[in-house]
């Protein structure tokens, strides 16, 4: 099989080795196509209407070309320590391809919502589903370009599990900072879908992933090879860090797109035990339990939304209550966010567990549980509370005079030429003096938001607010936070 070229309204052509093709035209991989990318923001961002097989595809292509540019470097300089081969470079792109393929309905919306609320003793990522599907892929299709140890190897660039490659994570961690880079969060899959979101979003963004892709390298770092940047790259890296912040805060996290994605996991737990998959076999699993066997998880995307308004009701109140969920998102009737605060932290070295406040908040108020929620909302920069940039791997160029006039062997790779100087590099870090004034003092910002699911006239809705503003702050012999109200009753309206 040959290679083809396909045109990417990001990337330009890319062209896909032959295993990728066979890949993509699989079951598996095709299901992304009815994935969006962006769950519910389509509703709020006409435009978001990508899915997840362009941003496997566009993932796939920035992991070779980072592989292959970092392989170039190697060779430039003759190391003796480090190596990149053909068949490694070809897993990272399998493994960019394939690194999505456990993504349920409407993307994070599907584990991070209504998985969490199905099966609440449970922990289950869309991580592991991928693990499987890959596994299912290489058991179908005929292919001789990757070995049993490679297949273990794409998985591992996925996520770690049980047969993680401890040997080459340790000779070789660079290689696990391109896909899914736990390091510093700077990796070609935030990189696709950041360049990506922005222009479907018709966002504009100042980061230039070409540029780093160019200026990489592989330095030692604390005894061992990291990806590592130049000292100029900075402020670049900084405007991807920035982006991330600014999609969450415009697109990802906006009021309404959360509020849509709240309703259609409401109406996703109210009908999961009558979505049955796979269809019409014998043995079935309901939608919530479709992650144990992925020939029914195959069946499992965003076309279920649809599903449930065919359902025949039969007397059972979850099912209707389903279809008037789903009836008033496609009429825009949807839950609105009522009141918002803001988390002030007396002390900024305190934390609290993910989601303490908006269980925390849902005790304090009274009113009957079904008829809103908290959302506990947190804008980051990819760190925390830290600067993101802390965990960045930097490098400096040096300058090593040899001997006069004797014959030198230079960085890069020009043997037996007499040179003066040889260009060198060596970790670095930033100083508070090198950095400027002007970023921002601190990196992370919580809100609490109150959305309600029902309608506005009832007496409960204006008792809610009432309650809800009276609430000023959390109080805790260990942690005391102020909040600030960010929203003026009628604000909710502005928000649609």
């Amino acid at each position: 099989m040959e290679t083809k070229i396909i045109n990417d309204p990001i990337w330009g052509p890319i062209e896909l080795h032959p295993l990728c093709i066979r890949i993509i035209d699989t079951p598996q991989f095709q299901r992304l196509r009815s994935i969006k990318q962006l769950g519910g923001c389509s509703f709020v961002y006409p435009g978001a209407c990508h899915t997840r097989f362009e941003h496997s595809i566009g993932t796939s292509y920035l992991a070779k070309r980072l592989g292959q540019e970092l392989q170039k470097k190697i060779a430039a300089e003759q190391s003796d320590e480090l190596e990149i081969t053909d068949e490694e470079i070809l897993c990272l792109e399998v493994a960019g391809l394939c690194h999505d393929l456990g993504h349920g309905p409407f993307s994070h919306l599907f584990d991070l919502q209504f998985f969490k609320k199905a099966k609440p003793g449970e922990t289950w990522e869309h991580e592991d589903a991928s693990i499987k599907m890959i596994q299912g892929i290489f058991e179908i299709i005929q292919q001789d370009y990757v070995n049993d140890e490679e297949i273990k190897f794409i998985k591992d660039l996925v996520k770690q599990t049980d047969e993680t490659c401890t040997e080459k994570r340790e000779t070789k961690p660079f290689l696990y900072e391109i896909i899914a880079n736990d390091l510093n969060k700077i990796d070609v899959d935030k990189w696709d879908y950041f360049s990506r979101d922005c222009h479907m979003l018709g966002l504009h963004h100042n980061f230039q992933c070409e540029r780093s892709i160019k200026v990489a390298r592989l330095v030692k770092h604390n005894g061992k090879y990291h990806i590592s940047f130049p000292k100029s790259e900075y402020f670049n890296l900084f405007d991807m860090f920035y982006t991330r912040f600014t999609l969450h805060r415009r697109a990802y996290q906006h009021s309404v797109t959360k509020a849509v994605e709240m309703m259609i996991a409401d109406a996703f737990l109210n009908a999961d035990e009558r979505l049955m998959f796979r269809p019409n076999q014998t043995e079935q699993w309901c939608l919530s339990e479709t992650v144990k066997d992925m020939r029914a998880y195959l069946w499992v995307t965003d076309d279920i939304l649809n599903q449930i308004r065919t359902l025949n009701p039969d007397g059972n109140d979850k099912i209707k209550k389903a279809q008037e969920i789903v009836d008033r998102i496609y009429r825009r009737d949807f839950y609105k966010v009522i009141g918002e605060k803001r988390v002030k932290w007396r002390d900024e070295s305190k934390s609290l567990p993910k989601n303490c406040l908006q269980k925390w908040m849902e005790e304090k108020l009274t009113t009957e549980k079904d008829l809103f929620e908290i959302q506990e909302v947190v804008f980051h920069y990819g760190s925390g509370k830290t600067n993101p940039m802390n965990n960045v791997k930097l490098h400096r160029n040096i300058k090593e005079v040899p001997e006069k006039e004797k014959e030198t062997e230079p960085c890069n790779g020009d043997k037996g030429k007499k040179s003066k100087t040889c260009k060198r590099v060596q970790r670095a870090v930033m100083t508070n003096d090198e950095i400027s004034d002007m970023l921002p003092a601190k990196f992370e910002q919580i809100y609490l938001r109150l959305v309600w699911k029902g309608d506005t006239s009832p007496q409960s809705y204006q008792e809610i607010l009432i309650e809800f503003s009276k609430i000023k702050g959390y109080d805790d012999p260990d942690v005391k936070i102020d909040f600030i109200d960010t929203m003026q009753v009628g604000d909710s309206e502005k928000r649609d």
